[in-house]
């Protein structure tokens, strides 16, 4: 039974009325400080935790973590809107243009949200070229370091999506939940075009192809749930409940 949310504590209006986010309204992260997180860039490469690579594989690795690294333009986008009512299948937000309908594992995911958070996060478009460009001379090695300095860049725009959620739901005794990509755990991947259109008017430079796949490679884009922060720490993680316990994307 869907659950109808009509007098909804939403965290953009919240917040709206403080000055720290305007109501319903994309925000841009334009820059992303975190130093890079040579262990994820390990674990994309498909190292275990706690196992290094030898002092020759090193050097090498320096050199291109270090390259794609100067050419990351890690970035995002996002806005957060209102949940009108949900279940355990589909998703309403309210948008300025009316309502988009998500479906998916939404209730394992963001069963405990009052509002949601769409976002857009992207390393940029040079990782990928410089990929591109090291597959076309066969140095499939460097390529493979660069395409994981992407894979991790893009994730800590999406990290940079989440802090800032954090920091604008904290005053208001909400917290955010994990990220739900479309293409993963039940939600379609052609759910992509309902999300990209929450943007169709302010971008990154990320743009979706007619199968559903985002330009650059290395972009990432989800929903993120923000609701009473008890209620969320109980809801605990979805992975907890997840059938894929050999899931590489376990949390």
């Amino acid at each position: 039974m869907a659950e109808t949310l009509g007098s909804v504590k939403d965290i953009a209006v919240t917040q709206h009325s403080s000055g720290a986010l305007s109501e319903r309204q994309p925000r841009i992260i334009d820059q992303v400080d975190a130093a890079i997180d040579r262990g994820e860039v390990l674990r994309y490469l498909g190292y275990p935790i706690g196992v290094s690579p030898n002092a020759q594989l090193q050097s090498i690795l320096d050199r291109w973590i270090e390259e794609a690294y100067r050419l990351a333009t890690p970035r995002a986008i996002y806005v957060v809107l209102p949940v009108v009512e949900k279940d355990r299948r589909r998703l309403w937000l309210q948008t300025s243009g009316g309502v988009v309908e998500f479906h998916g594992a939404i209730g394992e995911f963001l069963g405990a949200s009052r509002s949601v958070a769409a976002f857009i996060a992207t390393a940029g478009p040079g990782v990928v070229r410089l990929a591109g460009e090291l597959t076309s001379l066969r140095d499939d090695l460097a390529a493979m370091v660069v395409n994981a300095v992407g894979a991790e860049r893009a994730e800590a725009a999406e990290a940079a999506v989440i802090d800032q959620l954090r920091e604008q739901a904290e005053p208001v005794g909400f917290a955010p939940t994990l990220p739900y990509s479309p293409g993963y755990c039940g939600m379609e991947l052609t759910e992509q075009t309902k999300l990209f259109s929450l943007f169709d008017r302010e971008n990154i430079g990320v743009t979706l192809t007619p199968e559903c796949l985002m330009r650059p490679l290395k972009s990432v884009s989800g929903l993120i749930g923000l609701g009473p922060a008890e209620e969320i720490e109980e809801f605990g993680s979805p992975c907890d409940r997840c059938e894929l316990r050999n899931c590489a994307m376990r949390r």
